[in-house]
């Protein structure tokens, strides 16, 4: 496969993925590959390829005879997932605290003044990417590849999952996500990982309180 098909399949699947998190397509709605070519005016080649892409980090699942399908989880299949995320998110956070740099640190302050800029600018949306984005820059700074890509394929189920969470007060909402990150960046710096721990676990059942799961 050349690079300029290599470029059209990535365009595809980014374009898809945009308006799966945006909400554009219902929970549970059939996903035709020819309706998805009309709508970004693309071939159906890199939608295929798109499409299988978004089948394998499973936000789209194919049933058989009937076609392919938008996820529409449970709640208990939520919490499922929540729960595992939770354990994940320890580890890495305990395994950054570990062998962060001081530099590295540098890329979490970042990552949180970014979200600030946004916050003021009322780009919730883009809050909410960042949000997941500061999660998976821990784990990147963990070291752990292999937690880094199983945390990523659960960051691609939750942009899904939230796409409708922080539409009800998204100022107070994101407000208390980056008090949150602030705290828990706090506790990397500070090399409490008992605290950093619980910081990074109660973030994550402010999402778990926002999708009224318990």
């Amino acid at each position: 496969m050349n690079n300029q098909h290599k470029s059209l399949n990535e365009v595809a699947y980014n374009m898809i993925k945009e308006k799966i998190i945006q909400g554009k397509y219902e929970p549970g709605s059939r996903i035709r590959e020819d309706h998805l070519a009309d709508e970004i005016s693309m071939s159906r080649t890199p939608v295929r390829e798109a499409i299988n892409r978004l089948v394998s980090e499973g936000l789209i699942i194919s049933k058989a005879r009937k076609g392919l399908y938008l996820i529409d989880p449970s709640n208990e299949e939520i919490e499922h997932y929540i729960d595992i995320r939770i354990a994940l998110e320890k580890l890495a956070v305990e395994t950054c605290i570990k062998t962060i740099q001081e530099e590295q640190l540098g890329k979490l302050s970042d990552a949180l003044e970014e979200f600030e800029f946004r916050l003021k600018k009322e780009k919730y949306d883009i809050c909410n990417k960042l949000d997941g984005e500061f999660h998976l820059l821990i784990a990147e700074l963990s070291g752990n590849k292999k937690l880094y890509t199983m945390l990523q394929e659960l960051s691609s189920f939750f942009l899904q999952t939230r796409s409708k969470e922080k539409k009800i007060h998204p100022k107070e909402k994101n407000e208390r996500t980056l008090r949150e990150h602030t705290i828990i960046l706090e506790e990397i710096r500070t090399k409490n990982t008992k605290a950093a721990k619980k910081a990074i676990s109660e973030n994550i059942d402010t999402m778990r309180s926002n999708l009224h799961l318990k």
